[in-house]
């Protein structure tokens, strides 16, 4: 029975093999040990090195005056409408001045100031040339007026100036104005529909010359001295009376702005004389008093206003030019014919170039010394001419391969750097 029972169980062994196939023998087998495969690292490409910057040139641009540096310097006196009468030496047309703007203009010409003239500090745009304006015997309505609503009158000089300037920026806008305080009271009242001037009763018309004063001194007219009651001075024999028309002629000037509250504006009055006719003492005593007279803020003479020159052109040399004579400067009577000889022979008077100057570093561009180098290089390479140079408020002058500085930008003003320019 033992025998039997062992039988079965090793038939029942084999048939459970028989079923499982070879699955038992694999299971019975050892796991092999699998080795995974190696990870791929890329190789990355070494960095690119940042490139240094490379410096862009640095260059500044300075308004050049080269060669024979003069000017002409118009005066003019009344003006009237047209239907007033003719165009003379002492009375001008209202179109006849609009016809002698626009053909200065076109021919090129930009007005400065006769203060900027005298002391060597001129400036016009690129392609242009400098121009003076004066006017004689003011003050005249017909000169300059000024409206209720602030701006100079379109029945006045000035007010042509004004709005020719507005339409044309490039022409500028400065004049002088020669006062005579003594011998005429202001017309106060613009009659329109007439283009005329009335004086009112009163006291009226001091309070309107007053503030019309306000208005030149404030607006880059310029205003002098052109004695109390022009007399031929050649004709005055007391030294006396030759002290007293410009004394007297600068105090009454000054009490109409102490009247309208503006005596701050005292210093704005400039200490230039333009002789009454053009015309000097006889004697050199006489002639002294002028030379040494000194206004009321203690200003020395700083010009003096000589020939009318009505037969003939005579242009004004600079501060620069070996002639300049600031106590004898001519002037030309304007007139169609004089206006038109200007405009005809514009090539014998300067031009503003534009020079660059450089290369140089950035925070240099201010600097005076840097600035004058780079002057001198450009001359003696033959870049730039000899010349009146302004450079970021700086004015150097070169002659003869030396150069001066003129003037340097004032202490409360910065260098202008908007001249500077970069190069590409």
């Amino acid at each position: 029975m033992k025998r039997y029972s062992l039988l079965i169980t090793l038939l029942s062994i084999t048939a459970a093999f028989l079923l499982s196939g070879c699955s038992v023998l694999a299971a019975l087998q050892p796991t092999a040990t699998v080795t995974p495969s190696p990870t791929f690292t890329p190789t990355l490409p070494p960095p690119t090195p940042t490139p240094t910057p490379t410096e862009v040139p640095y260059f500044v641009e300075a308004t050049v005056f080269s060669g024979e540096l003069q000017v002409p310097i118009l005066i003019y006196h009344r003006f009237i409408p047209d239907f007033d009468g003719e165009t003379t030496s002492m009375k001008m047309q209202y179109s006849e001045f609009k016809r002698e703007l626009q053909a200065l203009y076109d021919a090129g010409f930009s007005l400065i100031s006769l203060k900027s003239w005298i002391e060597g500090t001129f400036i016009v745009p690129e392609g242009r040339k400098p121009l003076i304006i004066t006017m004689d015997d003011a003050w005249f309505s017909d000169q300059i007026y000024i409206n209720d609503d602030g701006t100079p009158s379109e029945y006045s000089a000035i007010g042509i100036m004004w709005k020719f300037a507005n339409e044309h920026p490039e022409f500028g806008f400065n004049a002088t104005l020669f006062a005579i305080m003594g011998d005429k009271y202001y017309g106060d009242i613009l009659l329109a529909n007439q283009q005329r001037f009335i004086v009112s009763d009163g006291n009226a018309w001091k309070d309107k010359l007053g503030n019309t004063m306000v208005w030149a001194l404030e607006n880059g007219i310029e205003v002098g001295n052109h004695t109390f009651l022009h007399p031929r001075l050649s004709e005055v024999k007391d030294n006396a009376d030759i002290q007293y028309q410009l004394s007297q002629n600068d105090y009454y000037a000054r009490t109409f702005l102490e009247r309208v509250g503006r005596s701050d504006l005292y210093e704005k009055m400039d200490n230039i004389i333009a002789l009454p006719e053009g015309k000097w003492p006889e004697t050199q005593s006489g002639k002294n008093v002028i030379l040494n007279y000194i206004n009321p803020e203690g200003k020395s003479v700083m010009a003096v206003m000589e020939a009318y020159n009505m037969d003939a052109v005579q242009f004004t040399p600079s501060f620069f030019s070996e002639g300049f004579n600031p106590y004898a400067i001519p002037r030309i009577t304007a007139s169609p014919y004089f206006v038109n000889y200007i405009v005809e022979n514009k090539d014998l008077l300067p031009t503003a170039q534009v020079c660059k100057l450089g290369p140089l570093h950035e925070e240099m561009a201010n600097d005076q010394a840097t600035l004058a180098a780079k002057v001198e290089e450009a001359v003696a390479s033959g870049v730039c001419l000899e010349g009146v140079y302004h450079v970021n408020g700086f004015i150097f002058f070169v002659k003869d391969g030396t150069l001066s500085v003129h003037s340097t930008p004032p202490a409360d003003l910065p260098a202008l750097a908007e001249t500077a320019t970069s190069m590409p």
